[in-house]
């Protein structure tokens, strides 16, 4: 069940999650800041620590968003944005586990700069600073049991995988059938994808070398 802060923002900040975010651009406070803490780092660690911030910003400029709102009937808001994006952010996570050593400390790069992007985007929403603090903590909650949800569907079968996307993408809404359905060939499509890519691009170049996959739109007929 939402509590009453994550259900402010299924109300607040309309046409944020329709716009995708342009990290260099839109967000220059973002960008500045992660370079600034790359200052101190040099070689390997500093390019890890870069790509996860450019796999993250692939999801935050190439993922549509419009097929889940248009075609899943998603309400245009800010937790809409929040939960396709944790989808895909999770899809990267599940990739860079699979990398020895280093796949760790990516999987983390990749998790601090979309809480750095939602850290800038809330600010955009109504309501005081402590009350936005609050949402963003209640968010970082359901992104762990997301996680957990996803990574069960994963290792199940189509149903199962379909059940974590009802929970937690849809969050037990209405949705159609062909929507749900598609919704499981996109994450077993682009995880396959992900798994393609070689350890040592993925993690070093792994942002320059996604094409996500576009949600087909439901039938409906």
């Amino acid at each position: 069940m939402l509590t009453n802060s994550v259900r402010l923002l299924l109300i607040s900040s309309k046409r944020i999650a329709g716009q995708r975010c342009k990290s260099t651009g839109n967000n220059p406070s973002l960008s500045n800041n992660f370079f600034k803490k790359l200052g101190f780092l040099t070689g390997k660690t500093a390019a890890v620590r870069l790509n996860g911030f450019v796999l993250y910003e692939s999801v935050a400029d190439k993922v549509n968003y419009s097929p889940f709102l248009k075609g899943c009937q998603m309400p245009d808001t800010f937790y809409s944005w929040f939960t396709v994006t944790e989808l895909h952010v999770w899809m990267l996570l599940v990739r860079a586990m699979d990398i020895p050593d280093d796949g760790r400390f990516l999987r983390n790069m990749i998790v601090e700069a979309m809480w750095n992007d939602v850290q800038t985007r809330s600010k955009k929403l109504e309501g005081t600073g402590s009350a936005r603090r609050e949402q963003v903590s209640e968010l970082g909650d359901q992104f762990t049991a997301a996680l957990l949800s996803y990574d069960e569907g994963l290792l199940g079968s189509d149903i199962d995988l379909a059940n974590a996307l009802w929970r937690t993408l849809f969050q037990k809404n209405d949705v159609h059938p062909h929507a749900l359905e598609a919704a499981v060939h996109l994450v077993r499509k682009q995880v396959q994808l992900l798994d393609e890519i070689d350890d040592e691009t993925f993690l070093l170049k792994g942002g320059k070398s996604i094409a996500w996959c576009e949600l087909p739109l439901p039938k409906t007929s």
